[in-house]
């Protein structure tokens, strides 16, 4: 799929998005005879819009729709030629040692040139104008030896930063998850404003829910509720409450809550409806979950 649509990304990289702020509240709904079951949807963890630091053509995108990525693995690379010679260049400046041995060789001179004009001078073979002359050559050479020293520093320095800028022409996912839309081929233009791919978290899940405002405080942090997906999916699943809203809504009367699924060898699909209903601990039964 080929659609640059221009969506500004955030800090030139990477957006995460959170699920919960594309959803708009409804009316909470509870099942007949079952005052604790309300609809829910389970969403990925985190979706991530990534673009690039850099601008540049697109040479090789590595990965497709439906490819599960690590963090850390490259995702694609662009154009870098311009970059490796500026780094090489960088190395060949920070790995010569010219200057510094010739500084030190230096140096070593002018103190044996001192060493011998005091021996003179307290012999009264040697004026005191000498000595000095031979003391101002040798901090002289000590000084052409630090600056040499610097400049090394200043090579080294130059290195790491053309290391650097080449680097942030190979795009790296920011997170675990799978590859779940790719707007860009190779052979394109990129820039930071565009995007190139959607990474979605799935080995975690976001279980949202709307509940009506009468029973606020009747939800806990950590309280275990299950989860049951909508056919074709099937099994109860675990979800822990990580996230009550303090903010109503008040159109709909309800009140957001985000709880955590745990999925992670990612059978269990994002984007669907579901059921949750919050239990108290003793009723849930480890037996009963992922049947």
């Amino acid at each position: 799929m080929n659609n640059d649509n221009g969506s500004p990304l955030l800090y030139f990289g990477f957006l995460v998005l959170s699920s919960l702020a594309a959803m708009t509240p409804v009316s909470a709904q509870t099942y007949a005879g079952d005052e604790n079951q309300f609809d829910c949807t389970i969403e990925p963890r985190t979706l991530a819009l990534v673009g690039s630091y850099d601008e540049g053509i697109i040479e090789e995108v590595r990965v497709k729709r439906g490819d599960v990525v690590k963090r850390g693995q490259v995702l694609a690379v662009l154009d870098s030629s311009m970059e490796a010679l500026t780094v090489e260049l960088a190395r060949l400046q920070a790995g010569q040692d010219v200057e510094i041995r010739s500084g030190e060789a230096r140096l070593g001179f002018q103190k044996l040139e001192r060493e011998r004009a005091e021996t003179l001078a307290k012999r009264d073979i040697l004026s005191h104008k000498v000595l000095d002359e031979a003391r101002v050559q040798e901090t002289i050479a000590g000084l052409e030896l630090e600056s040499a020293s610097i400049r090394r520093q200043v090579a080294n320095a130059e290195l790491a930063l053309a290391e650097a800028r080449l680097e942030r022409r190979t795009i790296r996912s920011s997170i675990d998850g799978i590859v779940t839309e790719v707007s860009k081929v190779p052979g394109e233009y990129i820039h930071e404003q565009v995007q190139l791919l959607t990474l979605a978290q799935i080995f975690e899940l976001n279980v949202e829910v709307f509940l009506p405002i009468a029973r606020y405080g009747e939800i806990k942090l950590q309280q275990v509720a299950i989860v049951e997906p909508v056919a074709p999916i099937s099994g109860r699943y675990r979800a822990v409450v990580e996230v009550v809203d303090k903010v109503f809504d008040a159109a709909s009367g309800t009140f957001g809550v985000r709880l955590r699924l745990d999925n992670p060898e990612g059978k269990l699909p994002a984007g669907i409806r579901c059921t949750v209903r919050f239990e108290q601990p003793e009723n849930v039964m480890e037996s009963a979950l992922h049947e």
